[in-house]
């Protein structure tokens, strides 16, 4: 089964810096078990231990990866397009397979940073005329920079970059950055071709609504602190403090924070909703004619913006909706990250967060848990991932809510002037913030300031 020698050969003559990077590769039979699959093919079982992502699972079907990498072919490759890139070489069934359906005069780039994983498919197969076809450009190393600059000049109109999901758990764990963006690239492609088609209909549907741009409020709340209200788990063990707060700052709750503010009678300053899905009505089920002004997104969800008879703001994040451009809002992916660009833009100072747990705390959903009738504790499904929470546990969380931390974090980094403050208590660690208990705020922040 030892095909490197005349695949090695080839490999040198097309690109003699990754031959000779290969070279020297030494093959960790911990991490990667070479599996003869039930048609005489081979795949890969790839085993991690790592205490926050622990998993097996295959490279290749253990049945028939020939078979399986038909239908990902015929799935992915657009000839449309005059560039498909994909991240994963793997065992190179699929490369085969796509280089079948992909016209004369395109390109295939294939993207990878694993040299182990590339070198086993040397040895294991024969891909001689995979290598020698003109149309194969490789962008393999180890080098995550090269990669990143090589991408970026090949993300353009006219391309369309494809994802090997299998080959993103043989991204090593020293490339963790590298892989939460492959990561995040995959889900938010998914959800973007999921909901193409509600987003445009709530845009329609939302352009006969009357109301303000969220823009004219900008820099009216100059060096105010404001009060982020997320609905984590977390949010039980503080928002009775709120009421001190009354008058003294401005809270800014997301959507799903509302019921659980109001049923200890507080009443937020603002609330927003972001999500295009009508279920997000139930979050002002039973309180759709409060005097509390809602800030929703264009796409957001008609039904539930039709419903809320209160006052209204809306605010838009695509350029190319909106006439004044200085009224633009970076939504950031979420509700809470929303929020969050939109204090800025007010001119708050400091920004203050609770309730953002970023994770489930206590293995729970929400601080009101059952809001979406699903069940109060989460399941610990094979998707999700572990990050260390900021008592030092061990927490269950997502892809989306980490893209969500990292968004947060690289915003607070973009935001050198204004003070960021978590008084989440529980859920992870946020980078550039201050953290600290809701009451010590209340305490050092506002009641010293209004002595």
């Amino acid at each position: 089964m030892d095909f490197y020698n005349n695949n090695a050969n080839i490999l040198k003559k097309i690109d003699f810096d990754l031959f000779n990077k290969i070279s020297k590769i030494n093959i960790s039979n911990n991490l990667y078990n070479i599996v003869k699959t039930r048609v005489g093919d081979y795949t890969l079982k790839i085993v991690s231990d790592d205490i926050l992502d622990s998993y097996e699972c295959f490279l290749h079907s253990k049945y028939n990866p020939k078979k399986e990498a038909v239908l990902f072919a015929n799935a992915q490759i657009d000839n449309n397009v005059d560039i498909n890139i994909v991240y994963g070489f793997g065992l190179g069934y699929h490369i085969e397979e796509m280089l079948k359906k992909i016209d004369r005069d395109k390109k295939l780039y294939v993207v990878d940073i694993n040299l182990q994983v590339f070198k086993l498919a040397l040895i294991l197969r024969d891909l001689r005329e995979v290598l020698l076809d003109n149309r194969l450009k490789l962008i393999i190393s180890d080098d995550e920079k090269y990669i990143a600059t090589k991408l970026k000049g090949l993300l353009i109109d006219g391309s369309k970059f494809i994802i090997h999901t299998a080959s993103i758990k043989t991204i090593p764990n020293k490339y963790q950055d590298f892989k939460f963006v492959i990561e995040n690239w995959n889900i938010k492609k998914s959800l973007t071709d999921k909901w193409v088609n509600l987003l445009s209909e709530n845009l329609e549907k939302n352009k006969n609504i009357k109301c303000k741009n969220i823009g004219v409020l900008f820099n009216k709340y100059k060096n105010k602190p404001l009060i982020i209200v997320s609905a984590g788990p977390s949010l039980n063990k503080n928002k009775h403090l709120l009421h001190k707060l009354k008058g003294k700052a401005f809270v800014f709750a997301v959507g799903s924070a509302l019921k659980p503010l109001l049923e200890i009678g507080f009443k937020p300053n603002m609330f927003c909703i972001i999500d295009p899905q009508d279920i997000t009505y139930k979050q002002i089920e039973g309180y759709e004619n409060l005097d509390i002004p809602l800030v929703f997104l264009d796409t957001a969800s008609s039904y539930t913006v039709s419903k809320y008879l209160g006052p209204k703001y809306i605010a838009c994040n695509d350029v190319n909706r909106i006439e004044n451009k200085e009224y633009l809002i970076d939504s950031g992916g979420s509700v809470a990250t929303a929020v969050m660009d939109i204090a800025i833009k007010f001119g708050a100072n400091p920004i203050v967060f609770i309730g953002q747990d970023l994770a489930y705390t206590n293995n729970e959903h929400h601080a009101k848990g059952d809001m979406y009738g699903e069940e109060k504790k989460v399941k610990n499904l094979p998707n999700m991932r572990k990050i260390i929470g900021q008592n030092g546990e061990v927490l269950n969380t997502t892809l989306g809510l980490l893209s969500f931390k990292y968004w947060i974090e690289n915003k607070i980094k973009d935001t050198p002037d204004v003070e960021f403050i978590n008084c989440t208590e529980g859920g992870v660690f946020i980078k550039g913030c201050k953290h600290m208990k809701l009451d010590y705020f209340i305490k050092n922040y506002i009641s010293l300031k209004g002595k």
